[in-house]
């Protein structure tokens, strides 16, 4: 019973309101965006290390895509932020879809890869042979992961019971 009334709470909070029913471009439709723009950032740059690692664009150094690391951490920081508030918006629907803790578990594992190959491919002493040696087998499995979360990600639009707690 505590979930349920917490659920609701958190619905009919003045915050969670205001994101789901404002008119504001600033509300829903502009986290909506953001968490996009962030996916964007995160994904798409580990995307290009990723193909880069398992031998696409050879005519490509790899060692100055180390500088892409920050730019998928603030992609990383946007959507957590913005996930967040749509979480805050719509609480029961994702807290009571199983898909949604898929999707947080594929992300989990999918930094994780993102975080070894950071500390353990991009190093200043290997050569490019020895990084992707290293890193072949994390790109394949980041790409992967990646797929899973989007996918999950967009299932959550379909795959809900309640989109609010039950009047």
């Amino acid at each position: 019973m505590a979930l349920p009334l917490f659920l609701q709470s958190i619905e009919n909070g003045r915050f969670s309101t205001w994101l789901r029913e404002s008119d504001s471009p600033f509300a829903f439709y502009f986290v909506l965006l953001f968490h996009t723009f962030g996916l964007a950032l995160l994904v798409g740059a580990n995307s290009l290390v990723d193909l880069r690692l398992l031998g696409f664009f050879p005519c490509m150094p790899l060692a100055p895509l180390k500088r892409f690391f920050a730019i998928m951490w603030i992609g990383f920081w946007v959507n957590a932020t913005t996930g967040v508030l749509l979480l805050i918006a719509y609480p029961t629907k994702a807290l009571t879809n199983p898909v949604f803790y898929a999707k947080l578990t594929i992300i989990g594992s999918a930094i994780w890869i993102l975080t070894k190959l950071q500390k353990e491919v991009f190093l200043d002493s290997l050569t490019e042979g020895d990084m992707i040696a290293r890193g072949a087998m994390l790109a394949k499995w980041s790409l992967v992961l990646w797929v899973g979360a989007i996918s999950a990600g967009r299932l959550l639009a379909y795959t809900y019971t309640y989109i609010t707690f039950p009047s």
